[in-house]
C-alpha cells in the first residue's frame, strides 16, 4: 500500500502547501482571458528571499533548512493577507508570485505595505501590473526580472 505522506497530485507545493507553478499557470490563463474581455486588472506580486540579507542571520544554521522554514512561515502569514480568491504559487526555490485580480495602484500600495510590514526585512516584494492584452509570455518576462533581479 502506498504511503499517503509522499502521494502528490501535482497542484501544490509539497514544503509549503501553495499552489503549484503548473496549477499557478493555469489559473493565470483563465484570468487574463477575463481580463481582457472585462477590462479588469490582474496584478502578480513577486515575494523573494534576499540571500544578500538572510545568509548573515543564518550564518550558524543549515542554510536549505534556515530557508525551508522561513518559506514556509511567509506562506503561513502571506495566507493572512490574501484573499482566498488570490493565488499563491512558490514559483522558485526562493519565493511566491501571488496572482491578484481587480486592485487598482491606491490598493496595490496598501496590500504591498501590509505584507512588507508581516514579512522579515530579508524579503523582496515587487508588483507587476499586466497591461490589457499583453500576452502572458511577455508579462512573465516582466515579473522574471523583479523576481530574479541580482
Amino acid at each position: 500500500m502506498p504511503d499517503p505522506f509522499f502521494k502528490n497530485n501535482g497542484e501544490i507545493d509539497l514544503l509549503t502547501g501553495s499552489i503549484s507553478p503548473n496549477l499557478f499557470n493555469q489559473i493565470v490563463r483563465r484570468d487574463l482571458q477575463l481580463s481582457d474581455r472585462s477590462k479588469s486588472r490582474v496584478s502578480i506580486i513577486c515575494i523573494n528571499i534576499d540571500l544578500r540579507k538572510f545568509i548573515p542571520l543564518h550564518i550558524s544554521e543549515d542554510l536549505d533548512k534556515a530557508i525551508e522554514q522561513a518559506l514556509i512561515e511567509a506562506f503561513f502569514k502571506l495566507k493572512q493577507v490574501f484573499r482566498d480568491s488570490d493565488c499563491i504559487c512558490r514559483i522558485s526555490q526562493l519565493g511566491f508570485w501571488v496572482l491578484v485580480s481587480g486592485i487598482n495602484y491606491a490598493v496595490s500600495s496598501e496590500l504591498l505595505a501590509r505584507v512588507t510590514a508581516l514579512l522579515p526585512d530579508y524579503f523582496v516584494i515587487d508588483i507587476s501590473h499586466r497591461t490589457n492584452g499583453q500576452s502572458q509570455l511577455d508579462w512573465y518576462g516582466q515579473i522574471d526580472e523583479l523576481h530574479f533581479k541580482k
